[in-house]
């Protein structure tokens, strides 16, 4: 049974409604245009190096919850259908953040690799906080990079 190795928390006032997650070393601009035009319809999109969550609000604060695990968790009621994404993480060092700065990072115990994360919310239709979930597990190893290659 996979295990909760480690969570952070982040609360905001989302700016232009938007919200992402990346590895601390992954170009927040790779992609990130068709993203955000999927996340209009979605909620949330991935570039495979960030995701974009679209959130409903820019009036009242948007919670985000970040959890590492150890594998693949069990779904559990009360949130929205999961979305699932992989990601590419060369540190493994997540950062939660909105537009116009401000954030906080997790670091994910498994370090550098290929991450699935499973992206849920709840309270985007009803009068209450506005919550958003991102489960991370590894899945896959990440190629070394050669410079030599270039």
């Amino acid at each position: 049974m996979p295990e909760l190795l480690g969570q952070q928390e982040f609360v905001s006032v989302p700016s232009y409604r938007l919200m992402s997650v990346r590895d601390y070393e992954n170009d927040a601009g790779v992609g990130f245009e068709e993203a955000l035009d999927r996340s209009q319809t979605e909620f949330v999109a991935s570039t495979g190096y960030e995701l974009v969550v679209n959130c409903a609000s820019d009036l009242t604060p948007v919670a985000v919850r970040l959890e590492a695990w150890s594998g693949r968790p069990a779904g559990d009621d009360g949130w929205s259908v999961p979305q699932v994404f992989e990601l590419e993480c060369p540190t493994g060092l997540m950062v939660i953040s909105i537009p116009t700065g401000g954030g906080v990072d997790l670091q994910l115990p498994a370090g550098r690799g290929i991450y699935a994360a499973e992206v849920v919310h709840r309270g985007r239709e009803e009068k209450v906080t506005e919550t958003y979930r991102v489960r991370m597990w590894l899945v896959d190893e990440l190629p070394e990079y050669d410079e030599d290659d270039d």
